[in-house]
């Protein structure tokens, strides 16, 4: 089941408890998309980008970048999190690019 907390152009209207850091990586990067799951029990954030041959970036809540689970030429990332899609939990769509 997925769920949507919020989908705006506006990435200041992201929930309060998105870390701030999370905050500016959306305004600097503008991704397409911006999900919150649960990975390896903590609380993470992928940034899916806007256009083509690019990786899906995953963040850990204080914006260290982890893998890069999807995306690239191949669409299937850059091989660090290849489980990150079987074992991520709790999806969130946080914020969509208008």
């Amino acid at each position: 089941m997925v769920s949507i907390a919020l989908i705006t152009c506006n990435p200041y209207d992201l929930p309060e408890d998105v870390p701030s850091c999370i905050k500016n990586l959306v305004k600097k990067k503008e991704p397409l998309e911006v999900w919150q799951y649960t990975f390896d029990g903590e609380i993470v954030y992928l940034m899916v980008p806007d256009c083509c041959d690019q990786y899906s970036t995953l963040y850990s809540a204080d914006c260290d970048r982890i893998c890069a689970p999807s995306g690239g030429f191949t669409g299937k990332g850059d091989g660090q999190c290849s489980d990150f899609f079987l074992q991520a939990k709790d999806q969130i769509l946080l914020w969509k690019k208008e």
